[in-house]
């Protein structure tokens, strides 16, 4: 008799690795409307800076001060529609029972609601950001950007966007999100036109021109708007445990102290702003250590009366960019203001800069009329480029169409007082100049040598 076959028991198969389930946070950031948020946030940015581009590039300070405007006054209430709308969205899928009967708190159902519309909030933010920096940097030749601002703006767009989801909440109406950007706006943009100290609690409030904060300026202003944002979230979400919100509140409140007791305070100029760089010329052509990169141009631009100015006793030893009054051997170059006379590093109009540099050198605090032809004359002879005879022919013309024969014989006499000017032997060019410079700016009725 044959024993039965053996048959041996197949092997156990080891199960394929389950597949977990994509975390809510991952799925809202890759079809959830965070997309749409990054988007609107960084279009919201870029399209104003790129318009007024010609006002910040070449300055970290105009940059940075540019960017914390629009992030303020554009990008928050943007924010805080963008989180209205996320709020309000669980009504509109008829979701909100659902959610009651989860297995997470309230608070974490909140916070898995409204971190994907805050990132992407914060990556439009970060890539304006980032795209501005590097749209300024080849222009830049001073200086450093600050990283804390940037970081306390970012946290303002975080308040900002749960806050407005405690809105959409609360709040079921469709129009609920752009009316909240519009009060937002309106808040946030108010008190920047009031002069109490109380308006620098709003984030828009900034210095005039580019400054530097105190340390802690940052830190008080994240702590401001983020702790208001916490306590509406705590109030929202731990209904029985509401007194919760005292603890952000008493944050935002001590920071808030600060603030209004400081006000303008909070910013104090770049120690750069007081150094100057000058060339080897003479008279020596200074600028404001800010501006170093521009002091080849502006030397350049300067060169024609620098060069005739050689020699010549009682003149300025140096032309600087003052925010002051100039001292009795310093003349006061134009000021350099981005978007006006500097655009992207180069200066917008290199003779007008030198005309208005040599009518600074000439110019009167009174009105000396014996000395305007006398005046008139050295400006012109020193600048001596296009600009300066177009301007003297336009005159003519203008005077001979309106046929008035007094601006027609001024502007004769005013002619042969530059031609009898430049007609002079140099040696005795540089005396009569030094003659000139000895009472420019007089007021004593006599004005100095005339021609």
């Amino acid at each position: 008799m044959t024993a039965p076959p053996l048959v041996r028991p197949a092997a156990a198969r080891t199960p394929r690795r389950l597949r977990h389930a994509p975390h809510p946070l991952y799925a809202e950031l890759c079809s959830g409307p965070a997309r749409w948020a990054a988007l609107a946030t960084f279009l919201t940015l870029l399209l104003p800076l790129a318009a007024k581009s010609a006002l910040w590039q070449g300055s970290w300070g105009h940059t940075q001060l540019q960017v914390h405007t629009m992030t303020t006054l554009l990008a928050g209430p943007l924010a805080a529609a963008a989180g209205c709308w996320q709020g309000g969205r669980e009504h509109r899928s008829r979701t909100a029972e659902l959610r009651l009967s989860g297995a997470r708190g309230p608070l974490a159902q909140f916070l898995v609601s409204a971190w994907p519309v805050v990132l992407g909030v914060l990556a439009g933010y970060t890539a304006a950001v980032a795209g501005a920096l590097l749209a300024s940097w080849p222009y830049v030749s001073a200086g450093r950007p600050l990283l804390l601002p940037p970081l306390a703006d970012a946290v303002f767009l975080t308040a900002m966007t749960t806050a407005g989801m405690v809105v959409g909440r609360l709040v079921r109406w469709r129009l609920a999100a752009p009316a909240l950007a519009v009060c937002a706006y309106v808040v946030l943009g108010f008190p920047t036109y009031q002069s109490a100290a109380v308006r620098f609690l709003s984030p828009a409030a900034a210095p005039a021109l580019p400054a530097l904060p105190v340390w802690w300026q940052p830190f008080a202003m994240a702590a401001w708007t983020g702790g208001l944002a916490a306590a509406a979230v705590v109030v929202h979400t731990a209904r029985r445990r509401r007194y919760a919100a005292l603890l952000p509140l008493a944050v935002a409140v001590a920071a808030a102290v600060p603030v209004v007791r400081t006000g303008a305070g909070m910013w104090h100029p770049d120690p750069l702003q007081k150094a100057q760089v000058c060339d080897d010329s003479s008279p020596r052509v200074c600028v404001n250590a800010l501006d170093r990169g521009l002091l080849p141009e502006v030397s350049r631009a300067l060169s024609g009366v620098t060069g005739r100015l050689a020699g010549v006793a009682n003149v300025p030893v140096r032309f600087e960019d003052l925010h002051r009054a100039p001292h009795h051997d310093e003349a006061q170059l134009p000021q350099l203001y981005l978007g006006q006379s500097v655009v992207r590093g180069e200066l917008a109009d290199p003779e007008r800069f030198a005309w208005e540099a040599a009518a600074g050198l000439v110019a009167r605090e009174c009105d000396a009329t014996r000395a305007d032809r006398t005046d008139a004359a050295v400006r012109d002879w020193l600048v001596s480029n296009s600009l300066s005879r177009r301007r003297r022919e336009a005159e003519a013309a203008r005077a001979r169409q309106w046929g008035d024969q007094a601006a027609v014989a001024r502007a004769e006499a005013d002619a042969r007082a530059l031609t009898r000017l430049a007609a002079m032997p140099d040696a005795r060019r540089r005396a009569w100049l030094g003659r000139y410079f000895a009472t420019a700016g007089s007021c004593d009725g006599n004005g100095g040598p005339a021609l």
